[in-house]
């Protein structure tokens, strides 16, 4: 499946569902990989603010994106939660917040 039939696709799976979780998660990554991190950004703060998600994986990547952004307070916040709900991310953090590109994920 293309990028754009998963954005087609997870779009009418929250029409359908604007509580569809997963539907968000799928969305923002795909969105993400697009380099579309505006939007990207949308889902993953939609996911945390509206949706209450407890997902590690959505704090670590709107943590990167804040990093990549300049909001290093906001980065280090949803890092930090990440941590609390998966410990074993620790690991996978190591150089995560090395300058990177702007915007990349």
């Amino acid at each position: 499946m293309t990028p754009f039939e998963i954005i087609a696709q997870t779009t009418q799976a929250i029409a359908a569902n604007p509580s569809d979780a997963e539907a968000y998660k799928q969305r923002a990554l795909t969105l993400c990989q697009m380099q579309q991190y505006d939007e990207a950004m949308q889902d993953l703060n939609t996911l945390i603010d509206i949706l209450h998600t407890e997902d590690a994986e959505i704090y670590q990547l709107r943590g990167t994106l804040r990093m990549n952004r300049g909001d290093k307070t906001g980065a280090l916040d949803d890092m930090r939660h990440a941590l609390d709900l998966n410990p074993d991310l620790l690991h996978q953090l190591n150089g995560e917040f090395k300058t990177k590109e702007k915007g990349h994920c």
